[in-house]
């Protein structure tokens, strides 16, 4: 029983001690004064005219009880004791007026059992020793008439003293025993329970250890759940490592974990180096640039080598150093390798104010939780880099695109196509003109109105206009404009999204049927290019060779002369003409 319980368990008992005084001191108030009430009436009807001498002690004795029962204040021992004496003094007048024949000696049986409720075993032990001396002296004095006792009758018969006074120390031992043997009866309860709940504490505390413990990797999952959350979400490189270090530091901050630093490999895989860090420190050597060397000289070399985390317990201060930069406040300090496909990408480094911050039974965790940092890390450099080959691909793409059309409309012009409501004139098309600029200028949709005429009246139709871009693969190649004349419009959402849904469509057409031009022009070259082959292969004579090929090659594309020079030794010509 620890010592705030066994300090409730003792105010408990005083409790209970004081209440049970109070009630013995208001019986006997109450009770004595009956008595005295009795007695004085027994003695005036007797016309005993010592009454004043006889009731005195018992008054007394009723006046001291009165005020203990009055005077709350008071020490509860002081009551106690107030309440004994009085017990005492009455079994005293009781025994020297009655004698052993009286009964005083019960009264002297009162004080042990009193003493024992009310003060504990030590006073219950006292109380019986005065009580058996008490009726000893008593029993003596009577026996050597030094007290003469008013009730006399058979007081010096042996066998009365005999018996009566074996009857009272068989009784006021036999309860002194009883007394005790239940005051040791209650203490060995007392040291059993006392046992039993520091049994029931240990078991506390081993329990408290385990919930500490389950506490602890309760906290470590949900930080690697909240690595794994911000690696699935954060996909551009530098981001995810600064968010990682910071919420890895966030996560375990109860750990006393207040500095958190992730080391890459260069690009030679020679060195390690600090990419994102936590702290001032960390700032300052990201500053600087700090590189960890792969050798056996620090945790993180030591981590790196060895592909397994390592744990540095009991650092002292000033022990733990990145170069120049100190770490006064660590006390401990594990390095966990970044794994990932099969392949060591760095190491987390994590240095903690507590002593034995990292144990053996977290590495699981923790290297769970390295491993998805590395997939995270991995996946998010993959992203990046195959985003950029993409957007490398969609310049490509776009030029490629935009020279295309630029050779198609060189060489076959397309005129606008336009189409007009029969009975309508067409408008002057100048604040058409500048909708589809703006359009081809922001590529985006323009819904636009001409504006008011002036304030002579006179001015343009009002008229509106919905411009299109036709887009291909970010590209735009021209537009499509919808025009209202006569008044003005609002252009709706379904109206906007059903022009933008038909420019797409159309965009995809004409590039179609450019592909389609353009296959066809391949074709014809490639069929040019066969029946050339096939007409030059005809014969094996060189100069009818050449003459075939300039022919058709002339033919096939139109030209008007074709010539072919051979400058081995001396030159000569051979011409095509038609």
């Amino acid at each position: 029983m620890n010592t705030q319980a066994a300090s409730e368990w003792n105010i408990g008992i005083q409790r209970r001690r004081v209440t049970l005084l109070n009630a013995l001191l208001l019986t006997a108030v109450v009770l004595g004064l009956c008595m005295l009430v009795v007695r004085f009436v027994a003695l005036k009807t007797a016309n005993d005219s010592g009454w004043v001498t006889a009731l005195t002690p018992f008054f007394a004795g009723w006046l001291a009880v009165l005020i203990a029962w009055l005077c709350r204040g008071l020490r509860h021992r002081t009551r106690t004791l107030t309440l004994l004496l009085n017990v005492y003094i009455v079994g005293i007048v009781l025994f020297a007026r009655g004698g052993v024949s009286g009964s005083g000696h019960v009264w002297l049986l009162l004080p042990p059992v009193l003493a024992f409720a009310l003060l504990g075993s030590r006073a219950t032990i006292t109380s019986g020793i005065i009580s058996i001396l008490i009726y000893v002296f008593f029993n003596l004095a009577i026996r050597q008439k030094w007290i003469a006792p008013q009730v006399t009758q058979g007081l010096n018969a042996p066998e009365t003293l005999i018996i009566e006074g074996g009857s009272f120390l068989i009784t006021a031992t036999t309860l002194t025993l009883i007394l005790r043997s239940f005051s040791s009866s209650w203490s060995e309860v007392f040291a059993k329970e006392r046992e039993t709940v520091s049994h029931l504490e240990a078991q506390v505390r081993v329990i408290e250890g385990t919930i500490a413990q389950y506490q602890r990797q309760t906290s470590q999952l949900l930080a690697t759940a909240d690595i794994t959350h911000a690696g699935s979400s954060i996909l551009d490189p530098e981001a995810l490592l600064s968010q990682s270090v910071n919420r890895i530091q966030e996560g375990f901050s109860q750990a006393g974990v207040y500095f958190v630093g992730l080391f890459l490999f260069n690009q030679a895989q020679q060195t390690a180096v600090l990419r994102a860090a936590t702290g001032e420190a960390g700032q300052l050597l990201l500053d600087m640039g700090y590189s960890v060397s792969l050798d056996e000289t620090s945790t993180i070399g030591r981590c790196i080598i060895h592909q397994e985390a390592r744990i540095a317990q009991e650092v002292g201060v000033g022990t733990l150093r990145f170069d120049a930069v100190p770490m006064p406040h660590a006390r401990s300090e594990i390095a966990l390798p970044l794994r990932s496909r099969g392949r060591i990408l760095g190491a987390l480094n994590m240095a903690s104010t507590q002593r034995d911050a990292f144990t053996e039974a977290d590495i699981a965790i923790l290297q769970t939780m390295a491993d998805q940092m590395a997939v995270a890390i991995d996946n998010a450099v993959l992203y990046s880099q195959t985003r950029a080959a993409l957007d490398q691909l969609r310049a490509i793409q776009q030029r490629y695109v935009s020279q295309a059309w630029q050779e198609f409309l060189g060489a076959r012009p397309l005129a606008p196509v336009d189409y007009t409501q029969p009975g309508i004139e067409p408008e002057d098309d100048r604040f058409l003109k500048k909708a589809r600029r703006a359009a081809m200028v922001h590529e985006r949709t323009v819904a636009t109105n001409s504006p008011p005429p002036g304030n002579n009246g006179v001015g343009a139709a009002p008229q509106s206009a919905l411009v299109v871009p036709l887009k291909l693969r970010g590209q735009v190649i021209g537009t499509m404009a919808l025009h209202e004349t006569g008044h003005q419009r609002a252009w709706t959402s379904e109206e906007i999204g059903l022009a933008e849904t038909v420019a797409e469509q159309v965009a995809l057409t004409i590039e179609n049927l450019r592909l389609v031009d353009e296959t066809q022009h391949r074709a014809a070259r490639q069929r040019t290019l066969s029946e050339v082959t096939s007409s030059v292969r005809e014969t094996l004579d060189m100069e009818t060779v050449l003459r075939t090929a300039v022919q058709e090659v002339r033919q096939a594309l139109g030209l008007p002369e074709v010539r072919i020079r051979l400058a081995t030794g001396e030159e000569h010509e051979l011409q095509g003409l038609p």
